[in-house]
């Protein structure tokens, strides 16, 4: 796969608060996490969320899902968590509070919107082990 690279000024990501550090319009860390659960176990809105992501965030699509380096299927969570709620990946921890079904389920989504964009960008479709992170991410 060819790396895509992006300067972080050119990122979607970045101006929807993606890499900010507070939780919007005075919500707990609690209710972050707890949004970013309903977000995932509600697996039609999940997918909603992503492919929102994939269609208005081009150039953060194209820095992260092209990074074979990074957890992609994590990125892609906290990103849909971004776009539908404004709430920074810091509170991704919202994950962990999902049961063993829950988070394969929710993998699984984020896996399928990782491939359809593969597929609309010519890239080969993408296996689970494949998504994962492989060392530290690299974002440059």
């Amino acid at each position: 796969m060819i790396r895509i690279y992006h300067t972080w000024d050119k990122w979607e990501c970045y101006p929807a608060g993606f890499f900010e550090v507070n939780a919007p319009n005075g919500l707990s860390e609690n209710d972050c996490h707890e949004l970013y659960r309903e977000l995932l176990i509600d697996i039609g809105g999940f997918k909603s969320a992503m492919q929102r992501v994939l269609s208005l965030w081009p150039n953060s699509c194209e820095h992260n899902l092209t990074n074979e380096r990074m957890n992609r299927i994590a990125w892609m969570g906290q990103a849909a968590l971004c776009y539908k709620h404004r709430i920074p990946a810091r509170f991704r921890g919202g994950y962990h509070l999902l049961n063993d079904q829950q988070k394969q389920d929710a993998d699984n989504a984020a896996l399928e919107m990782i491939n359809l964009w593969m597929t609309q960008h010519n890239y080969p479709q993408l296996a689970p082990e494949q998504v994962e992170s492989k060392t530290e991410m690299n974002l440059y």
